[in-house]
């Protein structure tokens, strides 16, 4: 039986998604850090009947003392699930692309 709040921890590589130039646009750049192995397994699991759009799921992430809410989302490609890190977060925890980081999520 699932306890009332899950806790997995994971490290992972921070990595960068760019889209594509449109003309006359900035590219957009979206940091990521990816679950994958057991901790997703993890989350597949303590997702059942919690998941919302696009098969996001709810969690609060933990990088050091910064902490936020926000959501994982599956990741067909590595079969795990993506953290997203917005620039708040990587700006407080002092996080880089390429940085490999230590991450707790709570469900």
């Amino acid at each position: 039986m699932m306890s009332e709040r899950e806790t997995i921890p994971f490290s992972g590589k921070v990595w960068v998604w760019t889209s594509a130039k449109r003309e006359k646009e900035k590219p957009v750049r979206w940091f990521f850090v990816t679950v994958e192995g057991a901790p997703a397994a993890e989350l597949k699991l303590a997702s059942m009947g919690l998941t919302a759009g696009f098969g996001s799921l709810p969690v609060t992430a933990r990088i050091g003392a910064t902490t936020w809410r926000t959501s994982v989302f599956p990741h067909r490609e590595s079969g795990g699930w993506l953290l997203p890190l917005k620039a708040a977060v990587r700006k407080d925890a002092g996080i880089h692309e390429g940085d490999e980081i230590e991450v707790t999520l709570d469900i």
